[in-house]
């Protein structure tokens, strides 16, 4: 069987659909010359798609890039404004159509044919999302149309070489890029393997499987129940080329029940023999896309070693089905409990959240983006520079180096931030670089009676004179520092709790203020705390404890003083008033959320499990409001957006995925754009208004050390905080780079 041909008609098969193939989410550029050599490169369209469409002519297709907009974003367009959201490109042999690489990402390229566009090249460069298979697909597909047009018959009757030969060589001269295109631009032989004979396929299938370095083989329990089997194609990523290379063509993927919840997922070729196996878990990091018919996760072995496995899925059908099946498995093995005692809602919801294409419209009017990264001034690059060389060069004079670790951050509204290490916090000035200057160190932190305390859960508090800290020994009292002398000058007692975990504000910006009261959690009960009492700290009007069931980890508040508290198992409750019942419960997946943030406005809520993000728009489009003050009908939970890194840039970090809590930037009157966090020596932020639209890429910048916490300065998303075990800096935006780029720059190293 001729898989050439096999592609062919899956892709062509339908001819009352105009749309034969389509990229979804890309940058489109067009460069214009300048009267000399150089050319200008301009940025048409910031988000937009690909599509190869027929036309109403036999034997003719068209190439459209699509303007994509946010909802709402069309309306702000001025109405006397004529804008082009729509390129319309004829495919033929004459527009020099070839692929090849843009800073790490899938490009193609080709030249205007009309009379507007002669002397102008276009690019349209693919977002990380796009799959090697798709990009594939597309570049072959426009191969056919010129077939299609310069012979006037059907691609079906002709060889593949005679379609591959609309390939241009990449040693052609005939584009100014020439050069560049020669080094990133696969070669003819290269694509011509994905459309090969099964024969000759195979061949190149086996020579790349040698080439790859792969885990030993588990042996398997004996004893298991069948639930699930799927067929599909293996594929394993190869970090020394950024692709996933195929396996095998025909494989068995089963999921096993080997004792009560728990889980095997088993890989086995058509003859039964193992190509791999692994009990299920959360370091599995599962992303499902339907749009690819995808499932990929990684594997680790006995050694730590992480790889990142994919199967490809003949038909969306299958796919959903082994997803819907592996989370209901999951959830028994991350909760120990069955799955059929979750209501059907609530399972709908989390099956959800394993999907990797979730869209969540912002139905608030988005302003575009209208800069690239090579869009700024040589005034605003000379800065940055000089900020990456302060990042390197930062001395800590007075906060040295010593056995104690820094462990905590805390980032203040004016001009400080602080650092916690052992029994001592380092000052550190923000200075008008976006960097950070050292300050002081505060020393020998003790409570009245001369215990010494190490600070843990530290909040700033009274327009950052003051800092609020637990001591880890005694979660019955709180401390309140004078942050002006450096000494505790108040011991808050709040019995009755069985331990205060975590203190926050009374709002998310209270700590501007001279508001003197704060709201604390235990394992399951509720409160707000007013050191103006006598005694207890806690006030016993604005207390409610819970069932023992709940486990809370987590709290944070909104603009207003509502309430998000989250729980061990993942779930999320939101809360508008303090010592009633949740307006919003939310189901968790079984992992424990270590960290919580919030919007201002609260509409969105971020949180942090280990190994993932959860994004959840909590506004109701029905009756417009927000989760914190009425339910959600049981039938139509919040959308939920589950922010992972990729697998297969997890195994080429080569460890664990751990975050760090993650956090909105945050600012009176400031619109949240970026969302931070870390994992071992990475720091990873998500922009905000793109996660929004439905596009899910991030961005890295990698340290010699782990980062302990981090957050942004206050009042902008330009400069992160950064603090390492013995070291803190302020990393700027600008800074970080692709996962490709700089996951390629740390294998140089």
């Amino acid at each position: 069987m001729n898989v050439f041909k096999s592609l062919g008609k899956l892709i062509w098969g339908d001819s009352s659909n105009p749309e034969l193939v389509q990229i979804s989410s890309g940058q489109f550029y067009v460069y214009k010359p300048t009267g000399t050599r150089q050319r200008n490169k301009e940025c048409i369209y910031i988000d937009s798609m690909a599509t190869v469409r027929r036309t109403s002519q036999p034997y003719q297709f068209t190439l459209a890039i699509n303007r994509v907009f946010a909802e709402g974003e069309e309306a702000l367009q001025d109405e006397d404004q004529e804008l082009e959201d729509e390129k319309i490109f004829l495919i033929d042999e004459a527009m020099r159509f070839k692929k090849g690489l843009s800073a790490g990402a899938t490009s193609f390229s080709w030249q205007g044919l009309s009379a507007d566009d002669a002397g102008l090249e276009y690019e349209f460069i693919c977002d990380d999302e796009t799959t090697v298979f798709t990009a594939n697909n597309f570049e072959i597909t426009m191969y056919q149309c010129m077939y299609e047009r310069k012979h006037q018959n059907s691609h079906f009757s002709a060889e593949e070489e005679d379609i591959m030969k609309f390939q241009i060589s990449t040693t052609s001269p005939s584009s100014s890029q020439s050069e560049t295109t020669s080094k990133t631009s696969p070669t003819r032989a290269e694509t011509s393997s994905v459309v090969k004979t099964e024969k000759a396929s195979a061949a190149v299938k086996q020579e790349k499987k040698e080439e790859i370095e792969k885990p030993a083989l588990r042996d398997v329990p004996t004893t298991y129940d069948g639930v699930a089997e799927a067929v599909g194609e293996l594929h394993l990523f190869d970090a020394t080329t950024s692709l996933f290379m195929i396996q095998a063509d025909n494989v068995r993927c089963q999921l096993l029940r080997t004792a009560k919840f728990t889980y095997w997922l088993v890989v086995l070729d058509h003859e039964g023999k193992q190509h791999l196996a692994q009990p299920l878990e959360p370091r599995m990091n599962p992303v499902f896309s339907a749009t690819h018919r995808s499932f990929i996760w990684n594997y680790f072995d006995d050694n730590y070693c992480v790889y990142s496995w994919l199967i490809r899925f003949p038909t969306e059908g299958a796919l959903l089905e082994f997803q819907g099946v592996f989370g209901e498995c999951m959830y028994e093995a991350l909760n120990q409990q069955p799955w059929n005692k979750v209501s059907a809602e609530d399972q709908a919801y989390m099956i959800k959240t394993y999907q990797d294409d979730v869209d969540m419209t912002d139905n608030e009017a988005q302003e575009e983006e209208v800069y690239s990264d090579e869009e700024y001034s040589e005034e605003e690059e000379y800065e940055d520079e000089e900020e990456e060389e302060e990042e390197e060069e930062q001395e800590q004079d007075g906060f040295q180096q010593d056995t104690a670790k820094n462990s905590q951050l805390a980032v203040g509204h004016k001009d400080r931030s602080f650092v916690i290490r052992g029994n001592k916090i380092g000052v550190f000035k923000h200075n008008d670089r976006d960097g950070l200057d050292f300050s002081t160190t505060i020393k020998n932190i003790s409570n009245s009676k001369g215990r010494e305390i190490n600070p843990s859960r530290v909040v700033l508090h009274e327009q950052d004179r003051s800092m609020v800290m637990m001591d880890p020994r005694d979660l019955d009292t709180a401390y309140k520092m004078d942050l002006e002398y450096g000494k505790i000058v108040e011991e808050w007692n709040m019995p009755g709790t069985s331990g205060v975990l975590n203190l926050v504000g009374d709002s998310k910006y209270s700590h501007l203020t001279d508001n003197k009261t704060m709201v604390g959690h235990s394992h399951n009960a509720l409160f707000r705390i007013d050191p103006r009492l006598s005694g207890s700290k806690i006030a016993t009007t604005e207390f409610k404890q819970y069932a023992k069931g709940n486990d809370f980890t987590s709290i944070v508040t909104t603009d207003n003083g509502s309430v998000a508290m989250t729980g061990s198992k993942g779930e999320i409750k939101l809360f508008n008033t303090i010592g009633k019942n949740a307006k919003t419960a939310l189901p968790g997946m079984g992992d424990p959320i270590i960290g919580v943030d919030v919007t201002g406005n609260g509409r969105y809520v971020v949180a942090t499990c280990k190994t993932y993000l959860m994004l959840i728009d909590v506004l109701n489009p029905e009756n417009k409001k927000l989760g914190f003050d009425a339910s959600f009908p049981a039938k139509d939970k919040p959308k939920c957006i589950k922010l992972h890194l990729k697998p297969e840039h997890v195994a080429a970090m080569k460890q664990a995925v751990s975050f760090t809590p993650a956090r909105f930037n945050a600012g009176v009157n400031e619109e949240e754009k970026t969302i931070v966090t870390s994992t071992g020596p990475y720091v990873i932020t998500w922009n905000f208004r793109r996660v929004k639209n439905g596009h899910y890429d991030y961005q890295i910048k990698q340290y010699a050390d782990d980062v302990v916490a981090d957050n942004f300065k206050f009042g902008q998303d330009r400069s992160i905080i950064v603090a390492l075990p013995h070291d803190v800096t302020a990393l700027a935006k600008r800074n970080m780079s692709s996962p490709v780029e700089a996951l390629k720059a740390a294998r140089k190293k």
